[in-house]
This record gives C-alpha cells, structure tokens and sequence, in this order.
C-alpha cells in the first residue's frame, strides 16, 4: 500500500492505493508509476465525482493534480447497493502517472527550433510531434527549404530533454506567420514511423478536389496580374503580345513547392494551434 494525495471534489485529499506493474513511456522509455484504488462518496457527491473522473480518462483526459506528479485515470468503474442508507458509491480505479513533455529544443537536420508552445502523441502507434517556434535570419531560410523542397523526406529528429535517441520524422501540415522583419512563427508538425502507410483523409479530403483546383487557378491569376504590372511598368501600354502573355500566365499549372507553400500561410497562427 501507498499513501499519496490527489485533488478531487475541489480539494486535496489523502487516499490510499496499491502499486501495479510501471507501464513504459512510448515517448521517453521510463517508467511510470500505476496504482489502483477505491473511493467512497455519498450519493450527493456521486454525479460530481463520476463527472470529475471521466474528464479525467486517458489517453487525452485532464490529468488529477498530485503532490509531485499527475494522474490519468486508465480504468473506471462504480458500485452501490439500493438497501444502504445512507446511499454510498464505490468507485474503483486505475491511474498512470502523467510525464511532462516539454522539449528545450527540436533538432531536425541541424536546425535547433526552441518550442514557444510543444505536443507530442501517439497515433496509432506513429509519433507526432507539434511546436510553435519563431526562427529569421540563415536559420529561417534553412528551415523554409527543408520544408519546401524535401516535405517528403525523413530525417533524424531529437527531442532535447525528452529523448536524446534519433526518431526518424517527416514533415506534415507546416504553416507559418509573417512577423516583424524577416522572423517567421511556424506551427511545424512532424510525423514519425517511415515506411507506415498514410493516416486516412478524414476531413482532409473535405472539398476535394475542388480546393486543389480552386489553389491552382489562384496562383495563375497572380501571376498574370504580376506579369501585367511589369508589362504596364516597362512598355507604358498594354499590346497584342502583351495580351498573349497574359492569356498564357493564367492557364492553370502544377504548383511548385513554394508556390504551394504560400497556401500555408495565416495572420492568424495561435488559431491553429491545438
């Protein structure tokens, strides 16, 4: 037996458990305390309780605040019998120590990116890890090019302070903000397990393939306008070939990385952000 405190029903309190095997971490290998417990309220504290507890289910519940660590709880089940009086509910659970994933940096192919805001999961049994980070300067452009030109590339990822053993990670949905001079905040997600078949469309494929070819007409049109600007600039007046040019620039084409990549953009990043 284990005496350990947990915050329930608005107030820390004392209980007492038994130890279960650990459970290994998925994202750091270490080991994680389980234990199991009984609880016993009144009948008036049943709703908030059971209530309490549920919001409180892995793998994605919040976690029941302890003395030194928090709690998921990974099994839940009640009981009563209709001839006490008072009415009491017993409850019977199972709880996972909670770790903090915070990662001081992410290095991916030699860029160092320092999480403003971190997440990792695991689904289905794939690793995604998701930061938000401001980079500029060679740093920025290093970072816009491996995301440009290599979405489809793996390479060795290191979560400093969570574990220093390489996964090997890909690129998913990058976007980015413009901020002050050439710094940019990037929402960056990372999807691990090469050679796994992809995660299924889901909503992804919402608008499909409309949105595709709606994106493709939109870049056409800005470069026909972009065209037309410097035409009108350096000729003075808009001609046959002037015409013709146009007409040509604005037939729809296969987007190139970076065209592609200025769909990603928002003036709104924090909404993004999960």
């Amino acid at each position: 037996m284990t005496d350990f405190s947990l915050h329930l029903l608005g107030a820390q309190r004392q209980v007492r458990a038994d130890e279960l095997p650990s459970a290994t971490s998925a994202h750091t290998g270490r080991q994680l305390r389980r234990v199991k417990l009984e609880l016993r309220v009144p009948a008036d504290l049943q709703d908030d309780l059971d209530s309490e507890l549920k919001a409180a289910t892995a793998p994605t519940g919040h976690p029941l605040a302890g003395e030194d660590t928090t709690w998921l709880v990974t099994s839940h089940s009640y009981s009563y019998t209709d001839n006490e009086q008072p009415l009491v509910y017993t409850h019977r659970l199972e709880l996972q120590e909670v770790e903090a994933l915070q990662a001081s940096t992410v290095e991916v192919a030699g860029l160092p990116p320092v999480p403003i805001q971190y997440n990792e999961d695991i689904n289905e049994g794939a690793l995604l890890v998701s930061l938000v980070t401001d980079v500029s300067g060679e740093e920025g452009e290093r970072l816009e090019e491996l995301i440009v030109t290599h979405e489809d590339q793996y390479f060795d990822v290191v979560r400093r302070d969570i574990s220093e053993t390489p996964v090997r990670m890909r690129f998913g949905r990058c976007l980015w903000q413009q901020g002050e001079g050439d710094t940019r905040r990037h929402t960056l997600t990372l999807v691990a397990d090469e050679g796994q078949p992809d995660l299924p469309l889901g909503f992804a494929a919402i608008n499909q393939p409309q949105l595709a070819r709606t994106i493709e007409r939109t870049v056409a049109n800005a470069k026909a306008l972009d065209l037309l600007v410097e035409q009108l600039r350096s000729q003075g007046v808009l001609t046959e070939e002037v015409a013709a040019n146009m007409k040509a620039a604005a037939l729809p084409h296969d987007l190139t990385p970076r065209e592609n990549r200025e769909f990603c953009r928002t003036s709104k990043i924090d909404e993004y952000w999960r």
